[in-house]
């Protein structure tokens, strides 16, 4: 995966915390689109999905699929060596290995916004039995 400077993530994390259009257009007025279209593809926008499958961004797709939960799409990320995203991926989830991985080999940005997504999908799933279950979430 390309590296990406720190205000990606910031306002991919901008994205995941309000649904910022600006922070989305700062990243495609700063040839980001990339990311702004994987973005997209996570919130389910189908289009956004298939242009990063069509634009050499397969890696980024696999990454929306391995946040599904989609098993054969992190074995795609970690054999086609994008292992920070499946880490990633995991990581979202609130999976500690996968955030220890990321924190070991100094993946800040992605470790700022998967933090971001898990306390999004937390808000998303709030209730007495979902957090009886998320005991061992990191981002807690």
């Amino acid at each position: 995966m390309k590296s990406y400077p720190i205000e990606v993530y910031e306002n991919l994390v901008l994205c995941a915390r309000n649904n910022d259009d600006a922070a989305q257009q700062w990243l495609v007025d700063n040839d980001y689109r990339e990311m702004s279209e994987f973005w997209d593809a996570f919130e389910g926008v189908e289009k956004s999905f298939k242009w990063l499958m069509e634009n050499g961004y397969r890696h980024l797709a696999a990454t929306v699929d391995a946040m599904a939960g989609d098993d054969k799409a992190k074995v795609f990320l970690i054999t086609s060596g994008n292992r920070e995203l499946a880490a990633f991926a995991d990581a979202c989830e609130g999976k500690a290995q996968a955030v220890n991985w990321l924190i070991q080999f100094h993946h800040k940005g992605l470790i700022l916004l998967a933090r971001e997504i898990a306390i999004r999908e937390k808000k998303k799933n709030k209730g007495f039995f979902n957090t009886f279950l998320n005991f061992g979430n990191p981002f807690r």
